[in-house]
């Protein structure tokens, strides 16, 4: 058996990290595998988050075609919807190619439900429910039977929390082989979710490094079965330490931006609230809560994003508690996204002063650049993207966005240790069309065009 193409994601690793662990001899096999290749940055979308980013990868356009910016579809007045596969408006590059060639899809998040392939197969991952099938339906009962699962583990402190995340890796190998001996795939791709988990919650440790170690053997497990022609490693972002969380929602009801609804349960939770009553206060009971189970049973991995998107609303201050017409502004996406109501434009230019004013606690600058939707995108559906866009300091300070208002205070202790950044990696054995800081939609036409494919006209491609 022999793979023409091998495609290996290794979710939100950062270049920097890439290089540091291969200088410390923890990554030999993709060390020997590069030989006198270089490891490249990309550049990720804004915000840098694994569900618009693999989306622009599959589609081969900007955000501003595809129209998502989160793992999540937030309208107001309305409860978070999971987005899926469902949502993409073009055929993915693996379709393009299915046409004419096998190719095989493992893992890679919002491949749910799965694109029928001409030829070949797709298994989902990341996110994807429970009850997801796979195309054709036989290739994840042929997964399963290896230990495949969708999702890693839902995060507790524990030693046995790695050594579930490193047993998802070898099973997605163990996976991955057995469907390329059924199907045959000359380009065959695969995800990883488990190295961006890791980052989030054990930066810089050891057990971090195990992780790598792991996925790097896993590496040397595909090369040898599938005795590829050409290797293609990537990334969908970076990953780096945080000092701060923002709470998006807190700021703009501080600021009076974000109003509220005048009901008596409202006012109420509004109460509690600014006395400390908010999911993060009870973090710390709930992470030695989980720990506890989690050394005791298995527990539900993060499918149950499908079930619980907005689970305590009745309890904590959340969207349902908002005035949306008499709101001036809110946070549509992850990681600093901001949409203006209706009739709110004007107050763009002022909620730029703000931001651009804002200090942390320890009295230095959050936000280092605000961009317009149209400063970054372009495309149909650029009109349904946020008004405008920011990077915090270093990418040190994540704003938190979510259906609810999740700490009382504007600025909190990071919830988790490490979070995305811009620049992800590419690592390459072959002479793929790339090149230093290319952005993650213009993977697809180097994959094409390996193939000698054209692009679809629908793609973004290059100016000359």
């Amino acid at each position: 058996m022999r793979v023409e193409l091998l495609v290996v994601a290794w979710d939100g690793v950062s270049p920097d990290t890439i290089a540091k662990l291969m200088g410390e001899g923890t990554l030999p096999v993709l060390r020997d595998l590069l030989g006198g290749f270089s490891v490249r940055s990309i550049r990720s979308t804004v915000p840098p988050v694994t569900a618009n980013a693999w989306t622009s990868f599959h589609l081969g356009v900007n955000p501003g075609k595809h129209g998502i910016l989160d793992f999540l579809h937030r309208h107001p007045g309305m409860p978070p919807r999971v987005v899926s596969s469902r949502d993409f408006p073009y055929p993915t590059f693996w379709e393009v190619l299915a046409e004419d060639l096998p190719v095989g899809v493992v893992g890679f998040p919002l491949g749910y439900p799965p694109r029928p392939l001409a030829r070949g197969f797709w298994v989902p991952g990341f996110l994807a429910p429970k009850g997801a099938a796979s195309f054709p339906p036989e290739a994840l009962a042929i997964a399963r039977r290896e230990g495949y699962a969708f999702n890693p583990p839902m995060w507790f402190p524990g030693k046995r929390w790695v050594e579930d995340l490193k047993r998802n890796v070898r099973a997605k190998t163990a996976a991955s082989l057995a469907l390329a001996q059924r199907y045959k795939p000359l380009l065959l791709g695969i995800h990883y979710q488990e190295t961006d988990t890791v980052q989030h919650f054990l930066w810089g440790s050891p057990e971090m490094e195990e992780l790598f170690a792991a996925a790097d053997a896993e590496l040397g497990v595909l090369l040898e079965g599938l005795s590829p022609r050409a290797v293609l490693l990537l990334s969908d972002h970076g990953m780096g330490p945080l000092r701060w969380d923002f709470h998006l929602n807190t700021w703009l009801l501080r600021e009076g931006l974000l109003i509220l609804r005048r009901s008596p349960f409202t006012r109420l939770r509004r109460r509690l609230f600014d006395l400390g009553l908010c999911p993060r206060t009870f973090q710390g009971i709930g992470e030695r809560v989980v720990s506890f189970l989690g050394n005791l049973f298995r527990l539900p991995s993060l499918e149950v994003l499908w079930h619980r998107a907005d689970f305590g609303t009745g309890v904590f201050l959340s969207y349902r508690d908002v005035d949306w017409e008499r709101s001036t502004v809110y946070p549509s996406g992850a990681m600093g996204t901001l949409s203006l109501n209706r009739g709110a434009e004007k107050a763009a230019d002022r909620l730029l002063e703000r931001l651009l004013e804002l200090r942390t606690p320890d009295g230095e600058r959050a936000v280092e650049k605000v961009f317009t939707r149209t400063e970054l995108y372009w495309g149909e559906r650029v009109h349904l993207l946020p008004d405008l866009f920011f990077l915090t300091r270093r990418m040190e300070i994540l704003p938190v966005s979510s259906s609810f208002f999740l700490y009382h205070r504007p600025f909190s202790s990071p919830s988790v240790p490490g979070n995305h950044r811009m620049e992800g990696f590419l690592a390459t054995n072959a002479a793929l069309e790339v090149y230093e800081n290319m952005p993650i939609w213009e993977i697809a036409l180097a994959i094409l065009a390996y193939f000698n494919r054209p692009a679809p006209d629908y793609m973004d491609v290059p100016s000359p």
